[in-house]
């Protein structure tokens, strides 16, 4: 059977995807969507310590996911390339849609009596960004 991608292909998205699969990445990538921010900006967004931001940032950096730029005495992150946003953004949403399905599929079970569960957006795309939740350290 031929695959549509590469060994190698599939080895580097696997590596990338990794980046993303820790929580506390995904935050950091969340809160450097739009401008570019300082690890104290990216810990304060993630609810995190800012050794672990730079920590998380490093690992997120060297495997291309973000940049980092030194302005005066400061450095900040951003996304490497905006089209990783947009790929993020379109598997939340095609996670979302599933979800939705299976709601109203379970809506239309609730009627024999299971019970439905109604599921909201965690992060909306164009929307005001969470706040970090007090004392959370990952």
């Amino acid at each position: 059977m031929k695959y549509p991608m590469s060994d190698a292909a599939c080895e580097l998205l696997g590596d990338f995807f990794a980046i993303l699969a820790h929580a506390t990445r995904m935050r950091i990538f969340c809160a450097l969507h739009g401008e570019p921010k300082t690890v104290t900006e990216v810990a304060d967004y993630a609810g995190v310590s800012i050794a672990n931001a730079s920590q998380h940032l490093r690992l997120m950096r060297d495997r291309g996911a973000v940049v980092a730029e030194k302005r005066a005495q400061n450095v900040y992150y951003r996304i490497a390339d905006p089209r990783f946003i947009e790929a993020v953004m379109l598997i939340r949403a095609t996670l979302l849609d599933g979800r939705q399905r299976s709601t109203a599929q379970a809506a239309g079970s609730s009627r024999r009596g299971r019970r439905t569960v109604n599921i909201q957006p965690a992060w909306p795309p164009h929307g005001p960004q969470p706040q970090p939740l007090p004392g959370r350290n990952s």
